[in-house]
């Protein structure tokens, strides 16, 4: 039977919201598993105005007392952000893992063939055996690079996994963001490149979709920002600003807009449904 779920897109940190609940073990008992599964839709457009996109999704199980933020970050899937209105360095936050624990023993299951199904066009994941090198992960990933058009923006989107033996079939249904094309910038672009000046650089957007979480890294520099929009009362958009000091004096902004929510089905403990659309601007500080 073929369990069908509706993923309700709620405001949560990416990466961080989604740990499974475990029980310790006492005595000799087997520890007890649990298995949990992330989803990850991504688009980028560049400042060529190129885009590419790309799904994957991993279905993993680990033992208690390991969660699954633990696995995600295991396995190089959780999206660690600061805080809102925050800027901190990829390096810090890739030190945010837990210092000095082990890392958990990871099975990534094979669940027969996974899709999603966008705008009624259907994209398959290609599986592939990843061998256990580091003896701490190994099983099966699903990934596809594809047509951006196959995997579009502001779309409703059905994900539908096969399953296997560890994995009873499921479906589950989301809708994706927009595009961050309407998140704008306050400096001028000159031949594609954004000229910045001043203390701080603004940005702005439309209201609306407030689960999305609107994010900016810098290059050089590495620099992750969260940007904190607020709405004054009959401004029509949401403003956020960085301080300029944080650029280079030439580099790269990649926006992004994030919108994730809870994977819910029935054999999982755990799991997240994320999308991660992008644009990159380069620019230069006067």
């Amino acid at each position: 039977m073929l369990f069908r779920r509706s993923l309700a897109i709620a405001l949560t940190l990416p990466g961080v919201g989604c740990s499974a609940t475990v029980s310790a073990t006492s005595g000799d008992a087997e520890p007890r598993l649990t298995t949990s599964a992330i989803v990850v839709v991504e688009r980028m457009v560049d400042s060529a105005g190129a885009s590419r996109a790309e799904a994957s999704a991993r279905f993993v199980r680990v033992a208690a007392p390991a969660s699954t933020e633990e696995a995600f970050r295991a396995i190089g899937a959780a999206l660690v952000l600061p805080a809102s209105g925050h800027c901190v360095s990829l390096a810090a936050l890739s030190g945010t893992s837990l210092v000095g624990e082990p890392a958990p023993v990871v099975e990534l299951l094979d669940v027969g063939s996974v899709s999603l199904n966008a705008d009624g066009r259907e994209t398959h994941l290609a599986s592939r055996l990843l061998p256990d090198v580091t003896d701490v992960v190994s099983g099966v990933v699903y990934a596809r690079t594809a047509d951006p058009g196959l995997l579009p923006a502001d779309s409703r989107y059905t994900v539908r996994v096969a399953g296997g033996s560890d994995l009873p079939p499921f479906e589950v249904l989301a809708s994706a963001p927009a595009d961050p094309s309407n998140v704008l910038t306050d400096g001028a672009t000159v031949g594609g490149t954004l000229v910045v000046s001043g203390p701080s650089l603004s940005f702005s957007w439309p209201p609306g979709a407030d689960s999305d979480v609107v994010y900016v890294d810098l290059q050089p520099g590495a620099q992750r920002c969260v940007l904190a929009g607020e709405a004054a009362a009959g401004d029509p958009l949401v403003r956020a600003s960085i301080q300029t000091a944080l650029l280079g004096d030439s580099g790269t902004l990649v926006v992004h807009r994030v919108r994730s929510g809870a994977l819910v089905s029935q054999g999982l403990e755990g799991g997240e449904l994320r999308f991660d659309f992008g644009r990159s601007q380069s620019y230069v500080r006067r």
